[in-house]
């Protein structure tokens, strides 16, 4: 979020703290005083966005405006100083994991399901969940939609709950995703309504391809100039925030010189995996922990995108897929905790191993990149962890 200037405002001036009379101050009156800015509400600070016509990138403007402006909301950049020191330049976190539903899905699905609304559906359902129908089910109740998420029988019944508390109509169905996703066809077929795919579908894209957007924006008020990043990390599941994030990369100008590393953790590294083939594969189990990760194979479409841009095997491309371990997502999600305050999950932990470390030490990813720009790391977020699941994953691998 962005804090227009001082003078913009007719802020409070608040004084210092009064002087003991033993110890006289030697400051100045004048130089004790603070002035606070008042600093705008995300909702108020995107309705900016929409009036502005930036940062919103392709997104249909009339259905954005029509629907109260966009679901999400602009999320911080912010420095780490910690990962800067580790990486050797400065590192910076865009923060979507404080995002109303918990994560950045709701960048893409909040606009897939307000342009589904303003093209005539009459009901979202979603086969997610996750993050993916936990952000169906905060749009549904943000645009008064009824909105049905079907889950397979393994999803907790804390997320059950936190679905229902959205409003969500919750419909436990299959042993596993595919199942759970194929009744959900059937129900959306019964309704008429909307299919909200967890990542596989371009109007998604759009809407994550405004973290990219946010980014330029930011970097520029940091720096005092145009600065693209020297890359950016992101994780990997199905492919729809690479997607986005490479829409948004085209759509800033960055395509050419922005080499974007795409982490997954082994046993969920199905584009690693495709990549390595030069052609589709399909996973036979999901055996990491990061379970938001679990898609068996990618999206065909977004693995087109990665193939074009991965440069062969000497991990130089434009898009460079990179595996971690289960253990060292979990020490880089120990570590965001402690560094920054922010719980996220192993998937996003994925991401921030690039950085922190990861099985070989150094991510070899991020060898060799030109210029002298920030690396910025996507925190996906990612409202399926509190402190108790945090602390299991820990123990299970010997993390204190």
């Amino acid at each position: 979020m962005r804090v227009a200037p001082a003078a913009a405002f007719a802020s409070p001036t608040v004084k210092g703290p009064p002087t003991a009379p033993s110890r006289p101050s030697r400051t100045p009156a004048r130089a004790r005083t603070l002035t606070i800015p008042r600093v705008s509400s995300p909702e108020a600070d995107t309705m900016a966005q929409v009036e502005r016509g930036d940062e919103l990138g392709t997104m249909d403007r009339a259905v954005v405006r029509s629907r109260g402006g966009p679901l999400h909301v602009r999320t911080p950049l912010i420095i780490s100083k910690p990962m800067s020191e580790v990486l050797g330049r400065d590192v910076y976190l865009k923060l979507d994991a404080l995002q109303p539903s918990g994560s950045f899905k709701l960048r893409g699905i909040g606009y897939t399901c307000q342009k589904a609304i303003a093209e005539g559906a009459n009901a979202l359902v979603s086969s997610s969940g996750g993050n993916a129908g936990l952000a169906t089910a905060y749009a549904g109740q943000r645009l008064g939609a009824p909105t049905t998420v079907v889950v397979p029988e393994t999803t907790p019944e804390f997320i059950r709950d936190r679905l229902r508390s959205l409003g969500a109509t919750v419909v436990v169905h299959g042993s596993q995703w595919s199942e759970a996703h194929a009744h959900a066809v059937a129900l959306n077929d019964d309704v008429g309504g909307k299919l909200i795919h967890p990542y596989d579908d371009p109007d998604t894209w759009t809407g994550h391809a405004t973290v990219v957007h946010e980014i330029k924006t930011d970097l520029e008020a940091v720096y005092g100039r145009a600065t693209s990043p020297a890359a950016i990390v992101t994780c990997v599941g199905g492919g729809g925030l690479l997607a986005g994030i490479l829409q948004g990369l085209d759509e800033v100008g960055w395509a050419s010189r922005c080499p974007t590393v795409a982490a997954e953790t082994i046993g969920a590294d199905c584009l690693a995996t495709s990549v390595d083939a030069g052609s589709l594969r399909t996973l036979p189990a999901i055996t990491s922990v990061a379970k938001s990760l679990g898609a068996a194979s990618p999206s065909p479409r977004v693995l087109e995108m990665a193939l074009k841009r991965a440069g062969g095997r000497d991990g130089r491309g434009l898009v460079r897929p990179w595996r971690t371990t289960d253990e060292f997502a979990m020490r880089a999600c120990v570590a965001m905790a402690d560094d920054h305050r922010v719980l996220v999950e192993p998937a996003c932990g994925a991401a921030l191993s690039a950085v922190y470390g990861g099985p070989n030490g150094r991510c070899e990813a991020l060898d060799g990149l030109e210029g002298d720009g920030p690396v910025v790391v996507e925190v996906c977020g990612g409202a399926i962890v509190d402190r108790g699941t945090l602390a299991a994953y820990a123990a299970q691998f010997g993390i204190e």
